[in-house]
């Protein structure tokens, strides 16, 4: 394969420049949705969308990037791949919505959650009922997000954690880890009180584009950080009794895992993007995420606390080095600077999506 790196981004406005050119490439007019904060250079922040193919077709083929901060660098890239290089009208009856940056926010500050400290991906749930507790998490609360990233500090919060692990189970640490958690708004994986911006948006983009009316709608979702360095794992994370999942295996075949059943790179967690999908858009919907392997789990997690012991301190000058120290090693542990990594994001990302999309086909004739 020829190197697809010029399509790939390290920063926000790179990321949406090189979107929106494509678009214009591609002939297909983008549409901003505005957030209404600023990056850290005063740039506009918005959630822009783009539509391939016929806008009343029966079956839409959605793909977001970005939910999570520094994660739109590899769903932008697919998603520039795709509007560069995707025949959507080869497939039939069959359009695809491309949603960039759903948090816009966290992708210019190189934060994973948005403008307050939530995470998208853990905001989708029912906060008209009880919150989900996770009694893990609130036990390890302070080893999470220690008070400060000094080597003692560091290492006392390192061996409770351990402890835990020992004294629980791998899985019951990777739930407590990173499951979602409603108590503790400055901690990690906090899923908020009610709607963010980010979800807002996302759910006046499925009522604008009829997503609800359509015959058959499939959403997939680009998330890296899980698995190893740069194999695509597509992780189904809904209800497993819900059609969606069955219509998934078929086109994606036994690649595909289930998060629930505890058979996937990430541990079964609250508040998901697949509600949204399932609840808007009913039994004709179909949900997939696509979880990107970048380095080793152990820096994934450590370049992610460090990140938010900086923001619980209140560090927030972006321009401050010791500042940037941290938010590049985030950045190089969800987006690696690699060819070879973005590469396999593309290869993997065309052939997922045409199996997907020729999948929307033949079930919607």
């Amino acid at each position: 394969m020829l190197s697809v790196n010029n399509r790939f981004a390290l920063t926000y406005a790179e990321a949406r420049r090189k979107f929106q050119l494509a678009a214009d490439l591609a002939g297909v007019k983008t549409r901003a949705c505005k957030h209404p904060m600023t990056g850290p250079d005063g740039e506009e922040l918005a959630t822009d969308v783009a539509l391939l193919g016929n806008p009343k077709a029966k079956s839409v083929l959605v793909v977001t990037s970005g939910v999570h901060g520094p994660e739109l660098f590899c769903g932008s890239g697919a998603q520039v791949d795709a509007l560069l290089d995707l025949d959507i009208a080869r497939y039939g009856d069959v359009a695809a919505l491309l949603i960039h940056a759903v948090n816009p926010y966290g992708t210019a500050w190189l934060r994973r959650t948005n403008e307050d400290n939530v995470d998208i991906n853990r905001n989708f749930a029912d906060f008209s009922k009880p919150l989900p507790v996770n009694h893990g998490y609130e036990e390890l609360a302070d080893d999470f997000v220690p008070r400060d990233a000094s080597e003692a500090t560091w290492k006392a919060a390192d061996a409770r954690i351990k402890s835990y692990g020992d004294k629980h189970g791998r899985a019951a640490l990777a739930i407590a880890q990173s499951g979602g958690q409603y108590a503790r708004p400055d901690g990690w994986f906090y899923g908020g009180t009610g709607p963010t911006w980010s979800r807002k948006t996302m759910e006046a983009i499925l009522a604008d584009y009829d997503l609800r009316g359509r015959k058959l709608v499939a959403a997939i979702d680009f998330h890296t950080g899980a698995g190893p360095f740069g194999y695509c794992e597509p992780i189904y994370s809904g209800d497993p009794a819900h059609p969606g999942r069955d219509r998934l295996q078929r086109w994606i075949g036994p690649a595909m895992t289930i998060q629930r059943e505890g058979k996937a790179a990430t541990p079964p967690q609250q508040g998901l993007s697949s509600e949204l999908w399932e609840k808007s858009c009913g039994l004709h919907s179909a949900y997939v995420s696509f979880e990107y392997g970048t380095v080793p789990h152990e820096e994934v997690i450590d370049s992610l606390r460090a990140e938010h012991v900086l923001h619980k301190r209140g560090r927030n000058d972006w321009h401050d080095a010791s500042v940037q120290s941290v938010k590049q090693r985030l950045l190089r542990a969800f987006a690696p600077d690699h060819d070879s990594w973005r590469e396999m994001v593309v290869a993997q990302s065309r052939l997922l999506l045409d199996r997907i999309a020729r999948g929307l086909a033949a079930e919607a004739r």
